[in-house]
C-alpha cells in the first residue's frame, strides 16, 4: 500500500485513533447510524444500531483529520 497524502496539504497521514472517554473507560470511538436520540438524562439510545470504530489519519504537516467508519479494517 503506497503512503497516504493530506488532501489539503499533501504532507504525511499517520494512522491513529479518536478515544472514547466515559464512566472511568477509554475505547475507540464509534460511529453510530441515525440520527441522535436520548433517554433521560441525556443518555444516547444505542440499541438495534449499527456501530462501526472510527478509524482516523492526522497530517504530520498540517494537523488535518481525516477518518473512516467501515465493515473491514484496511
Amino acid at each position: 500500500m503506497s503512503e497516504r497524502r493530506c488532501g489539503k496539504c499533501d504532507g504525511t497521514m499517520r494512522e491513529g485513533f479518536l478515544v472514547d472517554s466515559t464512566h472511568n473507560s477509554r475505547r475507540v470511538a464509534r460511529w453510530a447510524e441515525g440520527a441522535p436520540e436520548y433517554w433521560f438524562f441525556r443518555a444516547l439510545k444505542l440499541r438495534g444500531r449499527r456501530q462501526l470504530p472510527i478509524r482516523t489519519f492526522r497530517c504530520t504537516k498540517c494537523g488535518f483529520l481525516e477518518s473512516w467508519a467501515t465493515e473491514h479494517a484496511g
